[in-house]
């Protein structure tokens, strides 16, 4: 597991949404830019006297003036920046944050894992989100209650720290857990993920985590509280 339990997915998730605004505003502002500079050439191209004028018989050239290849780029990036922006618009309507909870409060998870962190990894927290509570109300007074409701914090693969009750009582957990229990160090144990459904259920404030029995508890902090379900493994 990490050893901190600091990031916070909202955290990182905002900051996604400010980079794709200011992307946006970017690309809007250099559309904006580009639409000047043609309008300026295009005042330009006009004045350029047409055949048939007096200022053309002078000349003695025939033919309405070319735009100049100058003008013919301008309008060829324009051109691409109004597409870069349909696309990016596109894109951001499409594309989901991963890690956040659908309508229904689901959300997919690829939770990291190692079998030791079965007993190894605990939360303490004078609250919980009933009937689930961490295994230690505070960092010396432990809960007593079953494995089935008992808080743990777990991270996905895109660090997204979740309290998950009885996640190894999923049956693809317990067989991963029965085929290497974790009877050697722990730095030679095998990491997989759990590929699983989180049901979030809600947040409890003031948890505190650590990641090995005997180490230490991190600063407090609010973590949702998730339940699983259709756990896969791999690895």
């Amino acid at each position: 597991m990490y050893p901190n339990g600091r990031v916070r997915w909202s955290a990182v998730r905002t900051e996604r949404m400010r980079h794709r605004r200011r992307l946006v505003r970017r690309l809007q502002q250099l559309l904006a830019k580009g639409r000047n500079v043609e309008s300026e050439q295009d005042k330009q191209t006009s004045s350029v006297p047409q055949s048939g004028s007096p200022q053309a018989g002078q000349g003695g050239s025939a033919g309405a003036a070319q735009p100049s290849p100058a003008a013919s780029r301008r309008r060829v990036f324009i051109g691409l920046g109004v597409g870069a922006v349909v696309i990016v618009g596109a894109a951001l309507a499409m594309q989901r944050t991963p890690g956040a909870p659908s309508l229904s409060g689901e959300v997919a998870a690829d939770i990291t894992l190692l079998t030791s962190d079965r007993a190894d990894v605990d939360c303490s927290a004078a609250k919980g989100v009933e009937p689930y509570h961490c295994g230690f109300t505070d960092e010396n007074l432990a809960w007593k209650g079953d494995e089935q409701n008992k808080l743990k914090p777990f991270y996905t693969t895109d660090r997204h720290l979740y309290l998950i009750p009885g996640l190894f009582m999923q049956t693809a957990l317990q067989e991963r857990y029965k085929a290497e229990p974790p009877e050697k160090p722990r730095d030679q144990l095998k990491r997989f993920t759990a590929k699983c459904t989180l049901k979030i259920v809600g947040k409890v404030g003031g948890v505190r985590v650590r990641w090995l029995t005997t180490g230490a508890w991190s600063n407090p902090d609010e973590v949702e509280v998730a339940t699983p379900s259709n756990c896969k493994v791999e690895g």
